[in-house]
């Protein structure tokens, strides 16, 4: 389904195409507002016929990942979620954080959905397991140990320091421990430092006793324990108002290992086609798929998607709706950790949105607010930046920049008026639905600045005839908090220290900032070289 530009605004499939673009026409499906807002843009529909189902379903994700529809779920790739990757095909494996996944041989862990979680876990195995973390040049080059042997995070194999043995078996412990097979490999360790000790290696011994009971601290605090080792998945699904929750509990060897939350903004589909995109782009990222993944109900394109994943895996793989026993039990706990974490997620929007609207005294909750920078050095190459975010999040499809037309000398003041008339009057020449829609306003005006510029913003607004827009500036502290000024209040609005709502405005301030500096450099570097 294409726009008046073009632009793909949703990919699907169906056996019979008619009956299928029919239902979006049906009042029923009106009513959801997904719907609604696809159907009100749509004005073109196009279709491709595949020779099988399967071959739909890899089409199907194949477009998504070129267009990224706006109303289709889109997993956020390995540009946004990053894995550790131990290149096993060397002779001395390096652990490193990737985002490429190659089918280059190398075992790859992850997706981690957090960066932070990332850079604990890469920590925690230099700390233990002593893997090399330089690069192969590196590695080939170096005639005397780094840094990182010194203290104890690096066995400096690139010296010869340690044998390729003694390296081989740092490489399998990282491996079972990344793998989630923990069990295994505390008794690899324990034997390891029942003979370290024989050998009154007593350091080494006293290495392995720490890591030893570091393992088993965490296996202790597992809530779930299953005897018979088992490896898989349960995935669970929630739907909120306006956002929707996935999270996957991964089981390894029968104990509750890891998890990872998903959110996503509600789709305009249904529960079948989230469920099957998800699987198919999650999955699809990964090269170590469990053999059993456990979904709490069925969907059409299950047997193809379960044919497509074991094809990418290289062994079987079960997708299935458990019916009784332990697995429903897993899949209804996923189910439960989705459920809370959207509940908490839109608690916290709410909470912090209520604040904004009584400190600010607003006519209704800022659920999206812009602001406004300008960025120029002393006049040259000036550019105004402006971004968007909606429910305590950035909304990218809503960042706009703009180069300064003004040629008398670097004015603040006359630059800031220039970008909000050039912004404001987009909707107000707005002819068309979509239009409107592209460019309509916001729940808060934020500018980057003190009274100055929040009365030159005010007079911007004026001008238009748009003075009703809720407004606010953010002047820098200078060593103290920021200042946050409002119309008709000679003094700053008072928050406490490190109040999140003003946090909040901090956190947009400096996204302004960032994207407007982006620009910035980038029409500087483009001047210099057209000089060359």
């Amino acid at each position: 389904m294409k726009d008046a530009a073009g632009e793909v605004l949703y990919v699907g499939k169906a056996k019979k195409i008619r009956l299928r673009v029919q239902s979006y026409f049906k009042k029923e499906s009106r009513e959801r507002y997904q719907i609604d807002f696809l159907m009100r843009r749509t004005v073109d529909i196009e279709y491709l016929v595949t020779d099988s189902e399967k071959e739909a379903l890899l089409l199907e994700n194949t477009l998504i990942k070129k267009y990224k529809p706006r109303y289709n779920i889109f997993f956020k790739d390995d540009k946004s979620y990053a894995s550790l990757k131990l290149n096993v095909t060397h002779s001395f494996p390096s652990l490193s954080i990737t985002r490429d996944i190659l089918k280059d041989g190398s075992l790859y862990f992850g997706p981690y959905a957090s960066a932070g979680a990332l850079r604990k876990t890469l920590d925690l195995m230099t700390r233990n397991f002593q893997l090399r973390t330089c690069s192969d040049h590196e590695f080939a080059n170096r005639s005397r140990p780094c840094l990182e042997y010194h203290i104890g995070r690096c066995t400096a194999p690139c010296v010869g320091k340690t044998s390729a043995d003694a390296y081989a078996g740092q490489v399998e412990e990282a491996r079972l421990f990344l793998g989630g097979q923990k069990l295994e490999l505390l008794k690899h360790l324990k034997e390891k430092m029942a003979l370290a000790s024989t050998e009154m290696r007593y350091e080494e011994a006293a290495r392995i006793r720490d890591l030893v009971l570091q393992i088993e601290e965490t296996l202790e605090k597992q809530k779930v324990v299953h005897h018979g080792g088992k490896n898989y998945d349960a995935v669970g699904y929630f739907a909120a108002p306006t956002k929707s929750v996935v999270c996957v509990l991964m089981v390894r060897e029968g104990l509750l290992s890891d998890q990872r939350k998903f959110v996503f903004l509600k789709p305009a589909e249904s529960e079948d086609e989230f469920l099957s995109h998800f699987l198919f782009q999650y999955y699809g990222a990964l090269l170590d798929i469990p053999p059993e993944i456990y979904l709490q109900q069925n969907f059409e394109d299950r047997s193809h998607l379960q044919e497509i994943l074991e094809e990418h895996s290289h062994h079987l793989v079960k997708l299935m709706a458990p019916q009784r026993g332990k697995k429903v039990k897993m899949v209804a706990l996923a189910v439960q950790n989705a459920q809370k974490w959207a509940e908490e997620k839109l608690k916290d929007a709410e909470t912090l949105l209520k604040g904004l609207e009584e400190k600010l005294s607003l006519p209704q909750l800022p659920r999206m607010i812009e602001c406004v920078d300008i960025s120029n050095l002393q006049g040259q190459e000036a550019v105004g930046s402006l971004v968007c975010f909606e429910e305590g999040k950035p909304l990218k499809s809503r960042y706009r920049k703009f180069k300064i037309r003004l040629e008398n000398g670097p004015n603040d003041y006359a630059m800031m008026y220039e970008v909000l008339s050039r912004r404001f009057k987009r909707i107000l020449m707005a002819t068309t639905e979509e239009e409107k829609k592209k460019w309509e306003l916001p729940d808060l005006l934020l500018v980057d600045g003190g009274k100055g510029h929040l009365q030159i913003a005010l007079k911007a607004l004026a001008d238009l005839g748009l003075h009703q827009l809720p407004l606010a500036a953010i002047a820098k502290g200078g060593g103290n908090p920021d200042k946050i000024y409002i119309p008709n209040r000679m003094n700053p609005v008072s928050f406490r220290p490190n109040a999140p709502e003003l946090l909040y405005l901090m956190r947009i301030r400096d996204e302004a900032h960032r994207f407007g500096i982006t620009y910035h450099r980038a029409l500087r570097s483009k001047k210099m070289m057209a000089k060359i």
